[in-house]
């Protein structure tokens, strides 16, 4: 897994606060944490235009897609050198 560690902008959507429900803001760390929109898509195996509809609140994933965002921010989290 990689993380992105330039300090270039990261193309990942954020939904307004309206629409910003958990799965939306678990995908948006886990965008930020792979790089940007296309890494996650090809992560979770969905076209991107899908994950920019989740990303921006539009409709929920399903479970599946959800549970590995989850987990690619766990595994973050987890990776040597980083404060828990």
């Amino acid at each position: 897994m990689r993380a992105s560690t330039s300090g270039k902008r990261v193309d990942c959507p954020r939904a307004p606060a309206s629409r910003r429900s958990t799965y939306a803001r678990a995908l948006h760390t886990a965008c930020l944490i792979l790089g940007g929109v296309p890494h996650l898509a090809d992560h979770l195996r969905v076209p991107s235009v899908v994950l920019r509809e989740w990303l921006e609140g539009h409709s929920e994933p399903p479970q599946a897609a959800f549970l590995a965002a989850v987990e690619v921010i766990l595994l973050h989290l987890e990776a040597p050198g980083r404060a828990s």
